[in-house]
């Protein structure tokens, strides 16, 4: 029987660092063929190293036999399945192909209750929490765990990003993460540390028995679990529903945007079925946390729901207040106090809906700095256009069964990448000059290894590529979609149909005297207009006159140093504002690579995320969430969901 440990994390650098260690230090514990899958969007596929075990080889070969992209990696064996929807069904059928004794599999937290629920057996658990702010999630998935009979840990240090890069080639992270992760893989292996005097030339496998015997599973983080009926019971237990009842409002209120930002009424003039009122959106926030509350056996009229931010554009802040009554004498594992009145509690939890700032990868999801600006889409960690990143995975598929393994070598460069590539190899007959390279477009992928170059130049063109140059053998454009660098291209979602999504996207909120100056201004410093659009649309609410307490101007809200390093002479004219907004949000995005972070630095100032690589403050996070529920809302795609957490 093979064990398997699930992991998980609201950050997953962290959690997938973590995840490696623990497959490490269990195949190095026990000598077993160790798999470790990384599910979920965001997983790729990682390069096999010169060095691997052979229980890693034998693990990869097995997974190759069945045309899955396996690599052995030092101690371990790498999988990557970014299937859509849950995944679960994929990974269990590359368990059942593969000849592991041993998987860790890395997944989205969202997927940590239906893995709980699948035909995967489990009997063990760690969470990796961060301590006091994920103490009451922590207590609620710890209680969840006991409910069905599995022993749990909780581990609070996340590993650094050194080691987690370690542990991922497949080696011993060493220091800390190491003892951690070696710690865990024992308790829940069912292993003892060896005493001082024992040998320490164990035979490799020799712990599989124990190991044979169960199945496991590791959960890595506070997970959003806004949704477990009748979670845990006994101490905290109205804590812990007031913890619910705060995330099931917020997420609500997160799914609910769309509807509360739709028009009220359709073209025709009928009411538009889709849209909600504010009163309506805080309404339906307001009967989740009820449900919450009920489903987690508190009576809902001891519930006090309230709203901190009910008048921001959209609400996404929500708290919950119970009152109730607990005899200490009847609490699991509590004092025997019975003969004592009950006492009056009064619980409270404040829940936000918050960027993912912890879980950035370093990989944009909308293409800048050159001539694609629509969303991209990962293979092998390299960027493309999501209908080029289609047709490389049917051609991937097609080479599998010739028993060729493509990998993408280079997909999507900005103009500033193409120069620095130009300014080490400035000869034009082999890298292009910056600002005339195609790879600019998205459309183009240089391929590998060199043994599949013949099979190429064979079969590429029935999936829609084209052999671009003939002294480059690896070197091919998608020639089947939208013409390369073309407003068709950039109007791709992220499904690869035109229009679902596109980053190029205007709210209707826009009002139509702004709309033609955003797109101008937008076109010029390649920034998403959407993402400017949204923008105002919460610094000032399109009011040219706005003036904020701490003396920022306009409509794009700028601060007179600021303005005047920008070359706005007028904050209060509005055009030029666009304009000057378009140009900092690009110097913003190409310093940070990330959305989230330059929204907080245009909102914050650059030196204080620049310190942390974080969004630093209460305000700022409110700031940043507003802006992406609001593009996120009007289809306008710009990063990852937003995460619903507890702030207290």
């Amino acid at each position: 029987m093979t064990a398997t440990l699930i992991a998980s994390g609201t950050d997953r650098r962290a959690s997938l660092g973590m995840a490696a260690a623990v497959a490490v230090e269990g195949a190095r514990l026990t000598g077993a063929g160790t798999l470790l899958v990384e599910l979920g969007e965001g997983s790729h596929r990682r390069s096999p190293t010169l060095l691997a075990a052979v229980g890693a080889r034998r693990v990869e070969e097995s997974l190759r036999r069945d045309g899955l992209r396996a690599s052995a990696r030092g101690l371990i064996c790498h999988l990557a399945l970014p299937e859509p929807g849950d995944g679960l069904e994929a990974a269990a059928a590359a368990i059942e192909a593969a000849e592991a004794e041993l998987v860790v599999i890395h997944l989205p937290a969202a997927l940590w209750v239906p893995a709980l629920d699948s035909d995967v057996r489990t009997d063990g658990g760690c969470l990796l929490v961060s301590l006091p702010a994920e103490r009451s999630l922590a207590a609620l998935a710890v209680g969840e765990m006991e409910r069905r009979g599995l022993p749990a840990r909780i581990a609070i240090r996340a590993p650094g990003l050194l080691a987690a890069r370690r542990a991922l080639v497949g080696s011993r992270p060493g220091g800390s993460l190491s003892e951690s992760a070696g710690r865990i893989a024992r308790r829940l292996l069912g292993l003892r540390r060896p005493s001082r005097g024992a040998s320490q030339r164990r035979r490799a496998g020799q712990a599989l028995p124990a190991l044979l015997g169960a199945g496991l599973i590791l959960i890595l983080a506070a997970l959003a679990l806004t949704a477990i009926g009748g979670a845990a019971t006994g101490r905290g237990r109205v804590q812990r529903a007031a913890d619910l009842a705060a995330l099931s409002a917020v997420r609500s209120m997160r799914d609910d945007v769309p509807r509360l930002l739709a028009p009220a009424r359709l073209p025709d003039g009928a009411p538009n079925p889709r849209h909600i009122s504010r009163g309506e959106y805080l309404g339906r926030a307001r009967l989740a946390a009820m449900d919450a509350a009920r489903r987690n056996r508190l009576d809902p009229s001891r519930l006090q729901m309230a709203f901190p931010d009910a008048a921001a554009t959209p609400p996404l802040r929500a708290r919950a207040t119970v009152m109730g009554t607990v005899d200490p004498g009847q609490l699991p594992g509590g004092e025997r106090i019975s003969d004592r009145a009950p006492i009056r509690v009064i619980a409270k939890a404040v829940a936000e809906a918050s960027a993912p700032v912890g879980s950035w990868t370093g990989m944009p999801q909308v293409a800048e700095g050159g001539g694609y600006s629509g969303p991209l889409v990962y293979r092998d960690g390299k960027g493309m256009r999501p209908d080029v990143a289609a047709a490389f995975d049917r051609i991937s598929a097609a080479a599998r069964r010739a028993g060729i393994d493509l990998v993408v070598v280079s997909g999507f460069r900005s103009d500033s990448e193409q120069a620095e590539l130009f300014a080490r190899h400035p000869d034009p007959r082999w890298v292009a000059p910056p600002g005339h390279s195609l790879h600019r477009c998205a459309t183009e992928l240089d391929l590998g290894p060199s043994s599949a170059y013949g099979w190429l130049a064979a079969n590429a063109r029935r999936f829609g590529f084209l052999r671009r140059y003939s002294w480059e053998a690896w070197h091919f454009g998608f020639i089947a979609g939208p013409p390369p660098c073309s407003d068709a291209g950039n109007a791709l979602g992220r499904d690869g149909e035109a229009g679902a999504g596109s980053g190029t996207a205007l709210p209707d909120f826009v009002p139509a005297s702004y709309r033609a100056p955003l797109l101008r201004s937008a076109s010029r410093w390649n920034v998403s207009p959407g993402l400017l659009a949204a923008q105002l649309m919460v610094e000032s609410g399109f009011n040219p006159r706005a003036v904020s307490p701490a003396g920022a101007l306009g409509i794009a809200q700028f601060m007179p140093a600021t303005a005047r390093s920008y070359g706005l002479r007028d904050p209060s004219d509005p055009i030029a504002s666009i304009d000057a907004q378009a140009h900092l949000m690009s110097d913003l995005l190409r310093r940070f690579h990330s959305v989230p972070l330059a929204l907080a630095a245009y909102n914050a100032g650059s030196g204080a995320v620049a310190a942390c690589s974080c969004i630093p403050y209460a305000e700022t996070r409110a700031y940043v969430a507003r802006v992406l529920a609001l593009a996120d809302g009007a289809g306008v795609l710009l990063s990852p969901p937003l995460e619903v957490r507890l702030v207290s």
